[in-house]
């Protein structure tokens, strides 16, 4: 009877054996998955603080990240829209001329 009762006790210890390592297993694949969202969280931070600078530069007047190469433009807002609007016209006309020339030449082939 001791016996019968000690294969049990093995069996017993092999299964409970089996669900521990998928037990630890599991706690593993929890543990890295808490350390990447961790990482994740830290390299936000730092982006986040880096954004930070970047706008309060940008509301002191000033951006820290440029190269200190300006852009200054001699046309007013109104003459800078309609330079912009003609290059358009002129991109879609010059779009509008190959689409047709190639569908030409597809009817004719």
């Amino acid at each position: 009877m001791f016996e019968g009762g000690s294969a049990e006790r093995a069996s017993s210890n092999r299964k409970r054996g089996s669900a521990h390592l998928k037990g630890t297993r599991a706690l593993e694949r929890l543990r890295d998955r808490i350390d990447l969202a961790v990482k994740e969280l830290h390299r936000l931070r730092e982006e986040n603080t880096a954004l930070r600078r970047e706008l309060e530069a940008v509301h002191r007047g000033k951006d820290d990240s440029v190269d200190g190469t300006q852009v200054v433009f001699t046309e007013s807002p109104d003459e800078l829209r309609q330079k912009l609007e003609d290059y358009i016209a002129l991109v879609n006309d010059i779009i509008e001329t190959e689409s047709n020339k190639a569908a030409s030449e597809e009817a004719g082939s």
